[in-house]
């Protein structure tokens, strides 16, 4: 019987999400190049198979990695309470003055703001939408001058821009849960792309076996080669990984090279 190099184990299942979507990707990528996939006994729907799971895959790491972060959410928070209080803290301040145009903008401005004065206590959505109505108030004609004589402008307009940029980023985690929730659960995919995996490395191993010309050997010989150093790139990162969590890593087990495929 011919000789043709076997497929190392890879180890797969060990992997964090994303170096196993990295590894998968780096496969059918290789395995997309080969011109003529009847030479290695692969159908084109697993082909195709195989490539769609790679993609669902690769769907669901990325919305992994795009969570919203927590502490971008909690700036933009943050920094509109600032702004409402400052501006509620200048309207207070100007309540005090013995400056005439001072004063008189202060009272007329009290009784616009009064009624936003717990709108930093209020959930996420609510107090978004009392920010807007509070602006919208004070965007109004009658308050310009007011708005003006306390130089208020600068910091109603930032105030907008923090509140909208908030709602944006609430939005978009809201978005990305929904997505996520219609996704097939990674377990699943990661099971179905297992099976693909060692199905077409079946079918190459099997081919390299079966093949009656030269070129054809060498097609697949090579082609096993190169996904043989795709697993042991993908099997000496994943150690590396690992080694920076322990301070002496586990021995590694001899390499099996039996036929089967993992």
């Amino acid at each position: 019987m011919r000789q043709v190099p076997q497929f190392k184990k890879s180890n797969m299942g060990s992997y964090v999400l994303a170096l196993y979507v990295g590894f998968h990707q780096t496969v059918q990528s290789v395995i997309s190049l080969v011109a003529d996939l009847s030479k290695i006994h692969v159908p084109e729907d697993l082909a195709n198979s195989y490539e769609q799971l790679v993609g669902q895959l690769t769907d669901n790491n990325n919305l992994q990695k795009a969570r919203m972060s927590t502490e971008e959410q909690d700036a933009a928070d943050a920094e509109r309470d600032r702004l409402v209080s400052y501006l509620f803290f200048v309207i207070s301040n100007a309540l005090r003055s013995k400056k005439t145009d001072i004063l008189n903008a202060g009272k007329l401005l009290e009784t616009v703001v009064r009624p936003y004065r717990s709108v930093a206590s209020q959930a996420y959505s609510a107090e978004t939408g009392s920010i807007r109505g509070l602006i919208c108030d004070l965007n109004k004609e009658e308050y310009m001058e007011a708005v003006s004589t306390l130089n208020l402008r600068n910091t109603i307009d930032e105030l907008e821009e923090e509140n909208e940029a908030f709602d944006a980023l609430r939005k978009a985690a809201i978005d990305t849960a929904a997505t996520r929730s219609r996704q097939v659960s990674t377990v699943e995919l990661r099971a179905q792309t297992d099976g693909v995996y060692n199905e077409i490395c079946e079918r190459i191993y099997a081919s390299g076996l079966l093949a009656v010309e030269p070129d054809d050997v060498t097609l697949i010989t090579n082609l096993i080669n190169e996904i043989n150093g795709i697993i042991d790139s993908y099997k000496t990162t994943h150690n590396q990984s690992m080694g920076q969590k322990k301070e002496k890593a586990p021995s590694t087990p001899p390499e099996e090279t039996e036929p089967a495929i993992e």
